[in-house]
């Protein structure tokens, strides 16, 4: 039988979870603080990424929000995560990753769609996950595309394969299946023992495809972010 500690004040008792649970910033593995780095460049880029689409590419003011609003979203939603998964929270952190992965594509389906940025918007309707990657690998989007830069073809800039993957494996956390999760209380909360830097490859792998999304979509953008930062085309 489960014995529960006894009943304390709430604020005592969320001060010693916040106490708990601050305790992993101090016992990273080595292998986790360069995975660390990296998710921190990647939200830093998507950051940069949004000002330079503000300052350059946006043509109207739905963008400009798109930009300000959403993308800004994209940019706290790995935030967030990065700290939820310092302090060992590893299910809540994959959730604000998938929402960061909606989002980011959510951007690019979005921005030549404005009734459906509109309709988000103002009438409360959802988007589609997997009709949101169907539309960006379709026949006449990517010609669309192809006119936009001025080029004959152009490549597919969002792997459906690899998008549909990415949801799949986050939103099995956020409907309760353990796959990829580590045992439950007290090592899921340990950073020595649950596993962390497989959770925190998956992010940088998210990301990474957001930002390649971006670059695809968006004619010189990929050159002008390593301007910005050079290490990223080293």
């Amino acid at each position: 039988m489960t014995h529960h500690a006894p009943r304390q004040k709430v604020t005592d008792l969320i001060a010693s979870f916040h106490e708990h649970l601050g305790r992993n910033i101090s016992i990273f593995s080595n292998d986790a603080i360069p995975l660390f780095n990296e998710i921190d460049l990647n939200s830093r880029i998507i950051d940069e990424i949004r000002a330079t689409l503000i300052k350059n590419y946006c043509v109207t003011n739905y963008q400009k929000d798109i930009c300000s609003d959403i993308l800004d979203e994209v940019f706290t939603d790995f935030t967030i995560a990065l700290y939820l998964f310092a302090i060992g929270l590893i299910v809540p952190a994959r959730m604000s990753v998938r929402r960061a992965l909606e989002e980011g594509l959510a951007v690019v389906f979005m921005w030549d769609l404005p009734h459906e940025y509109w309709g988000w918007r103002q009438l409360d309707a959802d988007l589609s996950y997997s009709n949101m990657v169907s539309h960006l690998n379709s026949a006449s989007y990517l010609k669309y595309l192809a006119n936009v830069h001025g080029c004959h073809d152009i490549d597919v800039i969002c792997d459906s394969v690899r998008f549909q993957r990415f949801y799949r494996k986050l939103s099995n956390t956020v409907h309760g299946k353990v796959e990829g999760l580590p045992p439950l209380s007290p090592e899921r909360f340990s950073a020595d023992k649950n596993g962390i830097s497989k959770h925190l490859k998956l992010t940088m792998d998210v990301q990474k495809a957001i930002i390649d999304l971006l670059y695809g979509r968006f004619h010189g953008l990929k050159a002008d972010i390593e301007k910005a930062f050079p290490q990223v085309g080293r």
